[in-house]
């Protein structure tokens, strides 16, 4: 009798303690605030061939080119989740904007000045930053487990303080470098539209915070050299394209309000 209660018993506390962990539900985050950092892919921009430079006659012409360059990127923002997969997030990503130019000669009457220019283009890096100040969805999955992959899709407004189009040049003088004007431009800063689409995982590390890792395709809007000018010097002709700049983030987010699992 007493091996037959012990065996019922030794097969029913089994059950019941797979019947609590099913039961058991870990919490769930419903409002985070973040912080990312990570690296941006460069891209080529435009190249316009052949360029006048009004320096001699017959008229020197170069071929330039442009690129994006890569860079860092920095991101910020919260995210609120109403229920258990849909959330809406806003954020701040400040992309290093910066550009590359480079500079060939297609026709040459011998001018030092004029060469001196286009090397003084070759290779000329420009500091640049841009913001995006975006808002979006996010559908996450398995938001009560220890990794949880989500997706997310951002539209919003990129800000950036360096013009795309503005080239110029330096040759030496007896009383210092002198500029020429290649492409002008008078606007110093533009607002594009923006998008990107990204997709990740965060990794809880205690109750309060959590580890987040996420690819992305930023798709920003920025001005790009569509044809020569028979003078240097003037506003080239330009439009506005969109270019996939692909990131890659690790963050950090501290979880300011959490919904409490199920304990039995």
């Amino acid at each position: 009798m007493r091996f037959r209660t012990l065996l019922c018993l030794g097969l029913f506390v089994p059950v019941l303690h797979d019947t609590a962990q099913a039961q058991a539900t870990g919490d769930e985050a419903r409002l985070l605030l973040g912080i990312s950092i990570g690296a941006i892919s460069g891209r080529q921009l435009w190249s316009a061939e052949p360029q006048a430079v009004q320096f001699t006659n017959p008229t020197d012409t170069f071929a330039l080119s442009r690129r994006i360059r890569s860079n860092l990127v920095v991101g910020f923002g919260g995210t609120y989740f109403p229920n258990q997969n849909f959330g809406i997030a806003v954020e701040g990503f400040l992309v290093g904007l910066g550009l590359e130019d480079n500079c060939r000669q297609v026709f040459s009457s011998g001018s030092g000045d004029v060469a001196a220019v286009c090397q003084s283009l070759q290779g000329r890096e420009k500091p640049a930053s841009a913001v995006t100040l975006a808002v979006g969805p996010v559908f996450r999955f398995n938001s009560r487990k220890p990794f949880s992959p989500y997706a997310r899709a951002n539209l919003g407004i990129t800000l950036s303080n360096q013009s795309a189009l503005r080239t110029f040049g330096e040759f030496p003088t007896d009383s210092g470098p002198s500029t020429v004007i290649i492409y002008s431009d008078e606007k110093n800063s533009r607002i594009d539209p923006s998008l990107a689409l990204g997709l990740g995982f965060t990794a809880g590390i205690s109750k309060g915070s959590q580890l987040r890792w996420e690819i992305r395709d930023n798709i920003v809007g920025i001005q790009q050299v569509t044809g020569t000018i028979p003078i240097a010097g003037f506003v080239p002709p330009h439009k506005r394209v969109f270019k996939h700049l692909f990131s890659m983030t690790v963050g950090f987010d501290i979880i300011l309000e959490r919904r409490r699992g199920r304990r039995y």
